[in-house]
């Protein structure tokens, strides 16, 4: 191994423990939020439903910190998206906790119930296995453990009935919809605008009028999309801190992230 693989190998290993301090940190973040925050039983929707999101947002994060190879603009957005809808979702919800918080656990069981009526109608016609009675049996219990299957209304339509853009509005992060949520939607969404700059190169002969050529070349990792992740999941603790009132004293792993990659010396502290 020459001297450049050296230094290669161990800008890898400062990576992977840059990465794993900051999931450390992220673990310690979520786990202080929810030892300070005690559920209340009256409303414990709220605690399963907005827990749960921060939950969810943690192993986003900590998803993408785990995987240096997607940190291109072909991948991370994906997952950045799902974060931001995260985000807008929490902010909301936490406007008005109590109903808000019965109605997406109403949306989200209802849509389970639509995809076991789907799986009975796709069977309806044929021998059903063991295995298949089993799996409709264990969602249709996991429906009524919440509320009974035959009682559970189908929404067709947006959980929040209204757009993420209104939702935005209403949370005060428009600004976050507008340069977060919808320019990443374009990866997620394999939009024109995504593919037209990542999938596509111009021909070079002008015989050919300039076509664009599919390519689907490699890209190097860019820990810029770690860092928007991190910067992200600071902003998600932030909005929920804010909105119930949760004073948490700890140093913010994004701020310990950033640290560690303006000085690497902070690393081997």
């Amino acid at each position: 191994m020459d001297a450049d693989e050296d230094d290669a190998a161990g800008q890898a290993i400062d990576v992977l423990a840059i990465t794993g301090r900051f999931r450390a940190g992220v673990n310690l973040e979520l786990a202080a939020r929810l030892a300070a925050w005690p559920p209340d039983f009256n409303h414990i929707q709220v605690h399963e439903v907005i827990g749960g999101m921060l939950a969810r947002q943690a192993t986003l994060i900590k998803g993408l910190a785990d995987a240096p190879p997607i940190w291109t603009a072909n991948s991370a957005p994906v997952i950045l998206r799902a974060i931001a809808d995260v985000y807008i979702n929490i902010a909301w919800l936490l406007l008005k906790p109590q109903e808000r918080c019965l109605q997406f656990i109403s949306f989200g069981l209802g849509q389970s119930k639509l995809e076991l009526e789907h799986y009975r109608a796709e069977i309806s016609s044929r021998e059903v296995t063991p295995e298949e009675t089993a799996m409709l049996g264990a969602q249709e219990a996991w429906i009524d453990s919440q509320r009974a299957t035959f009682l559970q209304d189908v929404n067709l339509g947006n959980w929040s009935g209204t757009s993420v853009r209104k939702m935005a509005e209403e949370a005060g992060c428009v600004d976050f919809y507008n340069f977060v949520y919808t320019p990443f939607s374009a990866c997620a969404h394999s939009m024109w605008h995504h593919i037209a700059k990542y999938n596509l190169v111009t021909c070079s002969n002008p015989l050919h009028r300039h076509h664009r050529r599919p390519t689907s070349a490699a890209a190097d990792p860019d820990i810029h999309y770690l860092l928007l992740a991190a910067k992200y999941w600071a902003k998600t603790l932030g909005t929920f801190d804010e909105r119930t009132g949760i004073a948490v004293n700890r140093s913010a792993a994004y701020t310990q992230l950033v640290a560690e990659l303006t000085d690497p010396a902070d690393a081997d502290e």
